[in-house]
């Protein structure tokens, strides 16, 4: 169980959220503004459907119940978003110098296609990390497998645009400070992560006008109102713990 719940912190914001931030701060000092604007706007919208489909659940009970479906898990959609793009990323330094021989006419030839299949297979190994976050959301009881699988596939979606958008594009220079990001995150201690369910139960709670929210296991509102898991000392606005 600690293993998996190690594995599970790696989709955590305090992981997920500084990896998306190194993509988008490099790209960005790449002068690739589009690129830059492309992974914002397609991470950002994976992170606000998974949240939105929670929201959804915790506030008015929307899901499918005979999947046990209550949202996708926002830790498998982050980590299923982001680190695909970061291996991807670090693997493609050469994408000018591509295009510089292209239109000098020169071919790369066996080079250049051994280049490409390791940058392949790291995407898949992002792939796979990724889906064993997945799994590990449901071996720590955080999440059902089908909500694990679709967040999952979410961020596998936006990080297929993205690199689609990319490999069009061909007009970027990731530095070698991105591993360093990378393995800085994963690798050092980590302060305690932010606990997003209770943002997202707060947001609920606020939008539905209820001061109940629905339980999976019941399908139904909670016979009682909801309480911070916290000291009174330490809540905020009377649904946060801080």
């Amino acid at each position: 169980m600690i293993w998996w719940s190690h594995l599970s912190a790696l989709g955590g914001l305090n992981v997920t959220a500084l990896l998306a931030l190194a993509i988008a701060a490099w790209l960005v000092g790449a002068r690739c503004w589009r690129l830059a604007l492309a992974w914002c706007l397609l991470f950002g919208a994976a992170i606000l459907i998974a949240a939105a489909s929670q929201v959804a659940f915790l506030g008015w009970g929307i899901g499918v119940r005979s999947l046990g479906f209550t949202g996708f898990s926002g830790h498998a959609t982050r980590a299923a978003a982001v680190f695909p793009v970061a291996l991807f990323l670090l693997l493609d330094r050469q994408g000018r110098r591509r295009v510089e021989r292209r239109k000098e006419g020169r071919a790369d030839g066996q080079p250049e296609r051994r280049k490409e299949g390791w940058q392949r297979a790291a995407v898949l190994a992002g792939a796979i990390l990724a889906a064993a976050v997945a799994v590990a959301r449901v071996k720590v009881h955080a999440h059902t497998p089908s909500e694990a699988i679709a967040g999952c596939l979410l961020g596998l979606g936006a990080a297929g645009l993205f690199i689609v958008r990319c490999r069009a594009a061909r007009d970027w220079t990731p530095q070698p400070l991105l591993l360093g990001l990378l393995a800085a995150t994963v690798l050092l201690p980590r302060a305690d992560p932010m606990n997003s369910h209770q943002w997202l139960t707060a947001a609920a709670l606020k939008l539905s006008g209820s001061d109940r929210v629905w339980l999976r296991d019941d399908w139904q509102p909670a016979r009682n109102a909801y309480v911070p898991p916290c000291a009174p000392y330490r809540r905020r606005f009377d649904l946060l713990c801080t």
